[in-house]
């Protein structure tokens, strides 16, 4: 393969660049060799382009090695790549007159350029998948809380009552539209390049729209160079995991502060914890950790791509090469924290208890207070705010908690800025300062009340409904081509 090469490989270049890509290319890329391999053969064969006899004794041979595990296909760095080795092997199993015949019309540029797509939407649906179920089950959490009251959080500081479910489906909604990008990638990386051959097409009469579905690509890549140039479906992805991989931080974040002694909120599943060597006291939320942990690296990935790439030449250069591991790496990382995420999530104990007692003593309440007293004793907003600034600072400074506060104490601040008392009784304060009653009051689209939530869990439900539904058409469209790719294959042999 090295014909026009006076030396062989230097053993640096064949240790750290070709040996580690052939073993990855192996176990990422053997069975989509052997599909990639009977299109091209199969539309060479119906273009006349190779004889039949010759198709037959190379799809003879393709489908025979499906059915292996692929160890019999050589490493031999010497040999550059894995396609080098899988075409040394198809040579010396068919023949250099049938097995020479494969390469025809094509290029390892191209060759390659396909490859990685192929992989790459194997592992977009696993992702994809996981995404999916981390939705499914905060959905899940949420129906069974939505009329549970906690602390809404602004500055990390007390804020206004919600229900768990009015948080949590915050989050779904964010995740949903992190989904909704991670689809629409798909229509980047799902086009072909195969037939653009090293950069400027081909003189052989190729019918690229055949080999494209047959493959389950949705089309082609019309430039050439483009072909196999372009990278920027990598970078697509990679930008949707840092986008996702943020959310995810978030998210993570929060429950870690929840779990804690001084909240209380959550306990994480003993399970997805450790210990500490020295304090028997201690379990450590490790799951949320490294989740926050290895979403930082998504950053990292999006940002070393891109930087290998903006420095490469609008054609194909090795540089490109450097992007695979980086982007797997990724990758892993994005599938390791969504699969931590969804085990911390299904196994969550709450406290509803320690949430509800916190809220209806922490002063989130009040601001209901203000506006009870425009709706009930029709005063300015802006002043119903002064006086109940006053009350908290009053009650705060006599150590009194929300729900210590008496009728008698909001009168006394009522009357110094209107010269009237507020009027009510201490039950009815109770009830107005109550984190319950506050969330049922908040009706308006989005806020917080039981049945918001429930609206909002059966509306974000039948949305990732409908993004499974046409995930799962794109893969049983893919499907099918390969079935149909085997079929016709079978049927020439």
């Amino acid at each position: 393969m090295r014909e026009s090469l006076k030396k062989q490989p230097d053993p640096i270049v064949c240790k750290e660049i070709f040996e580690p890509a052939i073993a990855d290319e192996h176990t990422r890329s053997f069975q989509n060799m052997i599909w990639l391999n009977l299109a091209h053969v199969l539309m060479l064969q119906k273009q006349g382009i190779i004889h039949t006899e010759q198709a037959k004794g190379l799809c003879r041979e393709l489908v025979a090695l499906s059915q292996e595990d692929g160890s019999c296909i050589g490493s031999d760095p010497r040999l550059e790549d894995y396609y080098f080795n899988f075409e040394a092997y198809i040579i010396q199993t068919c023949g250099m007159e049938t097995g020479g015949a494969l390469h025809t019309a094509r290029s390892r540029n191209d060759l390659n350029s396909t490859l990685i797509r192929m992989n790459v939407r194997k592992a977009f649906f696993e992702t994809e998948q996981k995404l999916e179920g981390l939705i499914s089950a905060i959905l899940e959490l949420a129906a069974r809380h939505t009329h549970t009251v906690m602390t809404g959080y602004t500055h990390m500081q007390p804020a206004q009552p919600i229900t768990f479910a009015h948080y949590l489906t915050g989050v779904t909604q964010g995740l949903l539209r992190d989904r909704a990008r991670w689809a629409n990638a798909f229509g980047a990386l799902n086009l072909l390049p195969l037939g653009a051959c090293a950069f400027a097409g081909t003189s052989f009469p190729i019918d690229r729209v055949y080999v494209a579905d047959l493959l389950g690509f949705d089309g082609v890549l019309q430039n050439s160079i483009d072909s196999i140039a372009s990278r920027d479906y990598l970078l697509e992805i990679a930008a949707d995991c840092a986008i996702l991989g943020t959310t995810l931080s978030r998210f993570a974040s929060d429950l870690y502060v929840w779990t804690t002694d001084e909240f209380g909120y959550l306990s994480l599943d003993d399970a997805l914890s450790c210990c500490s060597s020295i304090m028997p006291q201690k379990r450590n939320p490790l799951a949320l950790e490294h989740i926050k942990a290895k979403t930082a690296h998504l950053i990292g990935c999006f940002t070393d791509l891109s930087t290998v790439l903006r420095s490469t030449p609008y054609g194909h250069c090795r540089d490109l090469s450097e992007m695979n591991g980086v982007f797997w790496n990724g990758l892993r990382e994005m599938n390791t924290s969504l699969d931590l995420l969804t085990a911390a999530i299904r196994t969550i104990t709450v406290h509803q208890e320690k949430m509800a007692e916190r809220t209806d003593k922490n002063y989130s309440t009040v601001t209901e207070l203000a506006d009870t007293l425009v709706r009930q004793r029709e005063i300015p907003f802006r002043q119903a705010h002064h006086i109940v600034g006053n009350l908290v600072r009053k009650s705060v400074s006599k150590g009194l908690s929300a729900n210590q506060i008496t009728a008698a104490q909001l009168d006394e601040v009522y009357f110094e800025t209107t010269g009237e008392k507020a009027g009510y009784t201490d039950a009815q304060l109770r009830t107005i300062l109550s984190g319950r009653v506050s969330v049922e009051n908040r009706q308006s689209l989005g806020a917080p009340s039981p049945e918001n939530c429930e609206k909002m869990i059966a509306e974000q439900t039948a949305q990732l409904q409908q993004s499974i539904a046409a995930r799962q058409s794109q893969q049983g469209r893919i499907s099918c081509a390969y079935e149909n790719l085997m079929q016709q294959s079978r049927a020439l042999i």
